[in-house]
């Protein structure tokens, strides 16, 4: 039965000389992957443009578990276009390590409509944003609270935990691995301490209305960038390296 879907591109991989495969995360049935033709006709042509990296579209498609072939979508068109996205080069590479980061992120995710929403709302913003200076760290509130969506949101309380009470009076950690405070050093070496563990609850609560306030020089914005990074990583299993990162490194260098 052809149910209609909207979807975020998060990649497409060539499939022979006339097909793409392509990953969306769908609004009623997470991530999945499509089958779609891109032989040189002037219409095939046009329909390859809606599978750029990011792009929402909406299609019609009957998904049949355990059909041994990928579904083909039909009746395809986008439901928002990006007016300024593609086309600013900062914003350009946001997308390409965020389309990135998203493929790696949600790879096994299942429906979730809060998380659609929040990743549709939060590109949509940032598509919109009319100066640098206001979207700068926008990756970085983006992945920050993209991991309440996926269940791996820090334990930011320190009540009991403080660098009074570590031996010695004169540590604070937080363990990367556990996603909480700990007063006493960890056996491995995935954790802050003192004062990037301090700071911690302030820099979660930036999201984008807020976020044109935290002034952040290159050095530290690279290296909150490589905490999350890491976070994830620790967090979700076999998230792989991510040929985007170093890109988005030297944006911000």
């Amino acid at each position: 039965m052809q149910e209609t879907l909207r979807g975020i591109v998060l990649r497409t991989v060539k499939y022979g000389d006339t097909s793409l495969i392509v990953d969306l995360f769908t609004d009623s049935h997470g991530r999945q992957s499509f089958m779609t033709t891109t032989a040189r006709t002037k219409r095939s042509v046009r329909s390859v443009s809606f599978w750029q990296p990011l792009a929402m579209v909406e299609f019609s498609a009957e998904l049949r578990p355990n059909a041994g072939k990928l579904p083909r979508p039909a009746d395809v068109r986008t439901y928002y276009n990006y007016s300024d996205l593609p086309f600013s080069p900062v914003k350009s590479t946001l997308a390409l390590f965020l389309a990135e980061f998203l493929s790696a992120a949600l790879r096994e995710e299942k429906e979730n409509l809060p998380l659609y929403y929040y990743i549709e709302s939060s590109l949509q913003w940032l598509d919109l944003a009319d100066s640098s200076a206001s979207y700068a760290n926008f990756h970085l509130a983006f992945l920050m609270h993209l991991s309440r969506f996926l269940g791996i949101y820090p334990n930011l309380d320190m009540d009991g935990v403080s660098p009074h009470s570590a031996p010695f009076g004169s540590s604070l950690y937080f363990d990367l691995m556990a996603g909480t405070y700990c007063d006493r050093q960890p056996s491995h070496s995935h954790y802050l301490k003192n004062a990037e563990a301090q700071a911690l609850p302030r820099l979660f609560r930036m999201d984008y209305s807020t976020m044109h306030v935290f002034r952040f020089s290159q050095s530290e914005r690279r290296r909150i960038l490589h905490v999350l990074n890491e976070y994830y990583r620790l967090h979700i299993p076999d998230f792989p390296e991510l040929r985007s990162l170093e890109v988005l490194r030297e944006l911000y260098s």
